[in-house]
This record gives C-alpha cells, sequence and structure tokens, in this order.
C-alpha cells in the first residue's frame, strides 16, 4: 500500500509540474492582434500553421470587413488607443491614410518595416517607404451559377446585356474594400454611367462578397461581381458555381499588411509579417486560402493566372484616385444602387 501511495503521489507531482511548465511558457508567450478582413475560416487555419512554426507567439485575430474596421480604428485612435498590433485588409489605399493617423501621441499609425521575406515581391505590391507590403492576391471577377448559365458574361460590359436583369449581385462598397476598389477601377474605366446602367438592369446589393457566392451558388441570382478565391473554395465544396477573369481585366486587389506603431510586441508582430510573406506563408494561402500568392514563384491555385499573368492583364487600379474619391464613391454607390 505504501508502494502505491507513493506512486500515486509520485504522479500528481509529475501533472503539477507538467501543468506548472504549461502554464508558465504561456505566460512566456508574446501576444498579438490583427485586426483582418481575411474570412474567418481561412484566418483560423493560418493562425494555426504560423503558431506551428511560431510557438512562441500567440496570435488572435478581429474578423470584419474593411469598412468597419476602418470605422474600429478611427474610434481607438479618437480615445487614444489603437488595440491592434497589425492590420490586414483588402484596401491599398487606406494604409496611405494610416501613415497619416494619429493615435495618442504617435503620429502615423503604421511601423516601418520591410521584411527580408518581401524580397523577389513586386515593388508594385509594396509601399515605396516601407509601411506595408501587398501579402494575397484577390481579385474582383465574375461569378456564374453553373447550373443556371451555359454562356457566362465575358466582359465586365457584358453584365449589362438586358438578359441577365434582375439576376445580378455584388457587395456593398461601404462595407467591402475589394467592392470600393471593384468601383473605382471600373468608374475610371467607364464612368459613373457603368453603375446606373447595372441599376437599370435591375443589379442587387448584398453586404459582402460572402453572400453574394453563397446566393449565386444557391441558384438565387445567376451572374455577379466576386472574389476570385471565394468562388474556387465554394466550387471546391462542390458547388454549381465558377469564374471568368474579364476579357477587360480582372480587378487585382494586393491586399496588404502593416504592423501598427503602438504595438508592445513589435518583435512579435514582424514574425507574423515574416511568416505571411515568406514562401512557407504564401504556400499556407494558397492551400487554405486558394488565393493568388504574392510572390511569383509559387504556383496558383489549380485553374487560376500565374501572378505575372494576372497582373498583365488586369484593369488598372488608381489607388490614389480610390484614396481621394472613396466618400464620394461610397455615397454615389448608395444614391444609385441602394436607394428605393
Amino acid at each position: 500500500m505504501k508502494v502505491k501511495r507513493l506512486f500515486v503521489m509520485g504522479l500528481v507531482v509529475m501533472f503539477l509540474l507538467v501543468s506548472f511548465t504549461q502554464s508558465l511558457f504561456a505566460q512566456q508567450k508574446e501576444k498579438i492582434l490583427l485586426y483582418t478582413s481575411v474570412p474567418t475560416n481561412i484566418m483560423s487555419a493560418i493562425e494555426e500553421e504560423f503558431e506551428k512554426e511560431n510557438p512562441d507567439v500567440d496570435l488572435e485575430f478581429v474578423r470584419a470587413g474593411t469598412g468597419q474596421i476602418k470605422t474600429r480604428i478611427t474610434t481607438e485612435c479618437e480615445t487614444g488607443r489603437v488595440e491592434a498590433d497589425l492590420i490586414w485588409v483588402a484596401e491599398f489605399s487606406y494604409y496611405e491614410d494610416l501613415k497619416e493617423l494619429t493615435v495618442g501621441d504617435t503620429k502615423g499609425l503604421l511601423l516601418r518595416y520591410e521584411s527580408p521575406k518581401a524580397e523577389g515581391i513586386p515593388t508594385s505590391l509594396k509601399d515605396p517607404e516601407g509601411y506595408y507590403c501587398g501579402a494575397r492576391m484577390i481579385n474582383e471577377v465574375i461569378a456564374y451559377n453553373t447550373n443556371l448559365v451555359s454562356d457566362p458574361p465575358r466582359t465586365w460590359k457584358d453584365l449589362l446585356n438586358p438578359k441577365w436583369k434582375d439576376q445580378i449581385v455584388l457587395a456593398d462598397v461601404s462595407y467591402s474594400g475589394a467592392a470600393l476598389v471593384a468601383m473605382g477601377a471600373l468608374t475610371e474605366k467607364y464612368g459613373i454611367e457603368y453603375y446606373q446602367k447595372l441599376r437599370e438592369n435591375g443589379a442587387v446589393v448584398l453586404e459582402a462578397h460572402g453572400g453574394v457566392t453563397q446566393s449565386i451558388a444557391a441558384g438565387e441570382y445567376k451572374v455577379g461581381m466576386n472574389l476570385d478565391y471565394m468562388i474556387r473554395q465554394q466550387k471546391e465544396a462542390g458547388s454549381p458555381i465558377n469564374l471568368i477573369y474579364p476579357e477587360d481585366g480582372a480587378i487585382a486587389i494586393p491586399s496588404p499588411i502593416a504592423i501598427v506603431a503602438t504595438t508592445k510586441n513589435p518583435d512579435a508582430a514582424k514574425k507574423f509579417v515574416d511568416y505571411i510573406l515568406s514562401v512557407n506563408g504564401q504556400l499556407a494561402q494558397v492551400k487554405l486560402g486558394s488565393t493568388i500568392p504574392v510572390r511569383p514563384e509559387i504556383v496558383p491555385p489549380l485553374g487560376a493566372p500565374s501572378l505575372n499573368q494576372l497582373l498583365e492583364k488586369s484593369l488598372p487600379v488608381d489607388y490614389e484616385y480610390i484614396r481621394n474619391n472613396a466618400g464620394n464613391l461610397t455615397s454615389q454607390f448608395t444614391e444609385i444602387l441602394l436607394a428605393p
């Protein structure tokens, strides 16, 4: 009995030591918080992969549409503290605003960091001053339901064909940064009349691209403007949905990542940026998120164009124009497509 008692006591001591060690290790982890528009399912998978490579870092994230994150950051700046350590959203031009925002005594919300892992990424996807870098290519394209459509639209202007009357769906620019970029590019190319004609053709607005994907896959609408990686994922899941990279140019959006200047854990934040821009981080995004990588040497998802092909054929995007006209574009979108 005495031996058995000693054995049990030994097990208890070992359990307490393991628990103490685990607790101590958890306390030693550096915590970082990311504000992002990357969908939760993809971001959760990326978080897991990142923490496998960096067990000393505890990554947490808040996921919302770009518009919601912009509102949150503005509010936090006014209160004197931004909670996030990193920002990763769709709208490229917004990062220029972040460079000028003030929080407390800190002027400029972004920390300058040129990751060594950014070498080889095209300069057009990086801030010349080194504050942010494109981390994934998301692309506004044309989506269609394969059960209902045998001859899908091939260009953006094809969506104006009366055959698609009341069968077009798109995301709201006040919620989606990608939708705002798309509007900027399309109005630069075809004028605001393009959106007026979409309204005349019965286009319907949903809040986010995720809803657009689901509605087309469910056959509620036949066609729409949507993000390529969401369509690929839904197609891979077995839904009757496919995509067209428009002949007049997809809208390529190099969703950037940046570190917040007020972070208390800059080294941990840099580790996440390094990971996302690295070969492993980009491969993980291809596998987990079906996105086109920002590193040209990495093979894109099956059926997707390479980075170089995409950049060569995409519709030009004037981010300075979008930055200067974001409010006007949003109000025009609301007046044209959401007014009764």
